[in-house]
């Protein structure tokens, strides 16, 4: 029986319109959301009280208000105190930023402690989903700026216009878009870190409600791993290093790109771009050119990056 999919997600202002490189805005992110928000399942919103109205009217636009509940967190660095005092005290300690490959120093996971914080909430707030409305069934996350309202490969806003279904088995299924590295194990954490690699898609995660706690211990217990060898991570990371721990409670599924966890699962009809501009070569072709500048091979480096911008510009 192919069971309902309620949807979960969250948006907080961690001041990101003041990031240099990185900014984007409230209204960027209210705009990213009304991309997705014609989907019909039951949709569940975290956010604070400035943006209530918004998202609600949202859906309301698109006949769903009854269809959505929106839940007023009133300052979500409470919602795990402890755990981020612990990451705020790690990320400020320069010998960690200064542990990242020079490239990586500048991306948001390398120094920016909310951003890692409020990724890390995400199996928390599906929890407190799970559990203040009793939810029964299949349970999504699904992030708030989904898409980026278009620029990340799904084109046309209407095509989320249908009830999201699909027949997914009783596991926590993951997406990646470099499965075989996942199953070869042979990588160190604190090398992926050093790199901001991951290799788990965190935009989009599914599972039955009885396996959210479960995930949810499995992240946090990562995160105190990390913060134990005086390290920091998104929740992609640790989405990762749960699977290492529990495989058999997984469905890791190998996919070419971030959108195919819907696509590929139940949304077929969904339109992309044209996919030889992000093909998966050229994915590979840009890490290895990271990963190789990092450790002083500029030559080599600079041949692969050649290659990645051959593709992404011209395609296969």
């Amino acid at each position: 029986m192919i069971r309902d999919i309620t949807i979960v997600t969250a948006y907080f202002d961690i001041d990101r319109k003041n990031w240099k490189g990185f900014e984007r805005s409230n209204n960027d992110y209210i705009n990213y959301f009304k991309f997705w928000a014609r989907i019909k399942n039951n949709l569940i919103v975290y956010t604070s009280k400035e943006f209530v109205e918004d998202i609600l009217n949202i859906r309301k636009n698109f006949g769903l208000e009854k269809n959505t509940k929106v839940i007023v967190i009133d300052n979500v660095f409470k919602c795990d105190e402890k755990m981020y005092e612990k990451m705020k005290c790690v990320m400020e300690n320069e010998i960690l930023l200064n542990f990242h490959f020079p490239k990586e120093k500048k991306r948001l996971n390398a120094w920016n402690v909310n951003y890692n914080y409020i990724t890390y909430l995400k199996t928390y707030f599906v929890n407190k989903a799970i559990e203040d409305y009793k939810i029964e069934g299949l349970v999504a996350w699904w992030d708030f700026g989904f898409n980026h309202g278009g620029e990340l490969g799904i084109l046309d806003p209407n095509d989320f216009d249908f009830k999201w279904k699909y027949n997914f088995t009783d596991k926590i299924h993951l997406f990646s878009t470099n499965y075989y590295k996942v199953l070869e194990k042979n990588r160190p954490i604190f090398d992926m870190v050093r790199a901001i690699d991951s290799y788990i898609v965190g935009g989009i995660v599914v599972a039955p409600v009885d396996l959210w706690k479960t995930f949810d211990e499995l992240v946090r217990e990562s995160m105190l791993s990390l913060l134990r060898c005086g390290l920091c991570e998104t929740e992609e990371l640790c989405f990762l290093m749960a699977y290492y721990e529990k495989p058999e409670i997984f469905n890791l599924h190998d996919v070419n790109y971030w959108y195919d966890g819907i696509k590929c699962f139940g949304a077929e009809h969904i339109k992309v771009k044209n996919e030889k501009l992000i093909n998966k070569y050229y994915q590979i072709y840009k890490y290895r050119a990271r990963v190789l500048w990092g450790y002083g091979y500029y030559k080599l480096s600079w041949k692969y990056y050649m290659k990645y911008i051959k593709i992404k510009i011209k395609g296969l």
